[in-house]
């Protein structure tokens, strides 16, 4: 008697469950990224990561090769995406295992050194993606992280009760930086002054009273807490927008901007970085 074929939305989550210690098998841009292209903040774990090219132009620094070795995960930066090959690479690196797939669009990422402020800027081929998570599937990683080490580092000990304070405001959140990659990978990157950067996705406008309600009762917890407001258009400091500014500054992937409104940022100037 022939076997039913699996449903496909069970055969769908079962191709993509975790895999603790190593790459999924499914590989490539489709399965990696569902169709969509990376945002900010998203951890991508690379196949094939000497195909990356430092924005600087030459070679990958050596450090960054033996950080790849162990641990090939990017950070996706907030600028726009490449299509073509990079000025300094007239025949890009193809991903052997996924031969299918155009390597010329190239994605702005961030590799993260073993050294304090250690980090370089390069390209990364979308083809060369093997795994995506977005800062929203980190929050409950930290229970795959040994017990000690979640008590030794309190930004990382604190993110059940920040799930509880983000969820009143009906936010969709996650950690970034230092803690989010640490989520990521399990390379203990953190410690106990390390603080706690999060992205909070808001689509919609959020009132000013309910973004100094969140921010007062995000300054409670025993860490540094920076969190950014990431609407449609960029992304904005909670701080900032709940101080109610006159004008703001709005981070784009074209570089900061001063808007008045976040979500409706009309006649976008050059920040002050950008003069």
């Amino acid at each position: 008697m022939p076997v039913a074929a699996e449903p496909e939305p069970t055969a769908r989550r079962r191709a993509h469950e975790e895999h603790v210690g190593g790459p999924r098998r499914l590989v490539g841009p489709l399965a990696a990224l569902d169709g969509r292209l990376p945002g900010t903040h998203d951890l991508l774990l690379m196949q094939c990561p000497s195909s990356l090219r430092p924005l600087g132009g030459g070679e990958l620094p050596d450090w960054a090769r033996l950080v790849l070795r162990a641990h090939p995960w990017v950070t996706v930066g907030r600028a726009p995406a490449r299509v073509g090959a990079p000025v300094d690479t007239p025949h890009p690196v193809r991903c052997t295992r996924d031969v299918s797939a155009a390597p010329e669009h190239w994605l702005p990422v961030t590799v993260r050194g073993p050294e304090r402020g250690q980090r370089l800027d390069a390209l990364a081929p979308k083809a060369a993606v093997a795994r995506t998570l977005r800062p929203e599937q980190l929050i409950g990683r930290h229970a795959l992280l040994p017990a000690a080490r979640v008590a030794a580092v309190p930004a990382l000990a604190v993110l059940p009760v920040v799930d509880e304070l983000v969820a009143d405001h009906r936010l969709a959140w996650g950690p970034i930086g230092a803690i989010g990659y640490e989520l990521a990978t399990g390379e203990p990157v953190t410690g106990p002054l390390s603080p706690l950067r999060l992205v909070l996705r808001a689509p919609q406008p959020v009132s000013r009273r309910d973004a100094l309600h969140l921010r007062r009762a995000l300054s409670k917890l025993p860490v540094p807490v920076q969190a950014e407001l990431e609407t449609r258009h960029g992304a904005v400091l909670l701080a900032e927008y709940a101080a109610g500014p006159l004008t703001l500054t709005l981070l784009t992937p074209d570089g900061p901007r001063e808007v008045h409104d976040p979500w409706f940022p009309q006649g976008l100037r050059p920040g002050p970085f950008n003069r």
